[in-house]
């Protein structure tokens, strides 16, 4: 019974030393957690180089060459019947190409139901005109 009476008139004591140990830890903590978080203003970036506006730009000559299901040769709109005249009118567009110091790209667009052989004889007249780029593409 005395010692329960000793114990309620007892004052409460709290431990401070550990609760300092704990804060600076904390503190640490916090310290260097925030010194690896980099701000906006320190991300390096560089500016691009300023732009001569007076020099042209070398856009590629594209064209689209469409071999239709009859195989009929289509090149923006115009029909070529005979192999010659697309031949010739490639070696136009390849010259007009590299006069003006770009490239010419050749898409070709068969139909699905296309002849081969007519694919094949429009890849011959890019050849014979000496076109490098050439792609395949497909009717939507």
């Amino acid at each position: 019974m005395k010692l329960l009476e000793e114990l309620m008139n007892k004052k409460a004591e709290l431990e401070i030393a550990p609760l300092i140990d704990v804060v600076f830890l904390l503190l640490i903590y916090f310290m260097v957690t925030a010194s690896l978080i980099k701000k906006e203003a320190d991300l390096s970036f560089m500016l691009p180089a300023k732009v001569d506006v007076t020099e042209p730009l070398d856009l590629p000559i594209e064209v689209l060459i469409e071999v239709s299901e009859l195989g009929d040769i289509v090149i923006n709109g115009v029909v070529f019947a005979e192999m010659d005249n697309l031949i010739g009118q490639l070696v136009s567009l390849k010259q007009a190409a590299d006069s003006s110091g770009s490239e010419l790209i050749v898409n070709i667009m068969p139909n699905d139901k296309a002849v081969h052989g007519r694919i094949i004889r429009v890849m011959d007249a890019c050849a014979a005109a000496n076109v490098k780029n050439m792609s395949f593409s497909t009717s939507m």
